[in-house]
């Protein structure tokens, strides 16, 4: 599941972040990334990237051609919901807000104030994979 923040720098995606006004952080895999200015950082995962993060690069903003988010969702029983986990054969569904009578019809338990969460069978929902771009 590829889900978070991500941007286009020189033509290649990363994982990424914005740390203040203008700048962001660029998370690579790729420890070849050192030659385009990345430094090498202790190795350390993030949710929802595979592999290792090896190096990060502070860049400003006008220097990412694209910044964008991707979320994993799921149409279930006429609702949408954001997919927040999974294994090979189900589904973890989130809902923040809303109607709590409906996510408790629908089985959710609450998590935390206003989180409504439920495991499903990956054949019982569609998934979407939703790409929104985010202002820089």
């Amino acid at each position: 599941m590829k889900d978070g923040e991500f941007a286009i720098y020189l033509g290649k995606e990363y994982s990424a972040g914005k740390i203040e006004k203008g700048k962001i952080v660029l998370r690579s895999t790729d420890i070849e990334d050192v030659k385009n200015g990345f430094e090498p950082c202790k190795p350390f995962n993030i949710k929802y990237i595979e592999d290792k993060i090896v190096c990060m690069k502070f860049v400003n903003s006008p220097e990412i051609t694209e910044y964008f988010i991707i979320r994993t969702m799921a149409f279930y029983k006429g609702f949408e919901f954001q997919v927040v986990e999974k294994t090979e054969d189900k589904l973890s569904i989130e809902a923040t807000g809303g109607d709590c009578r409906e996510w408790k019809r629908l089985g959710m338990k609450c998590i935390e104030k206003y989180v409504y969460q439920k495991w499903i069978n990956k054949n019982e929902a569609e998934i979407k994979i939703v790409k929104e771009n985010l202002k820089l």
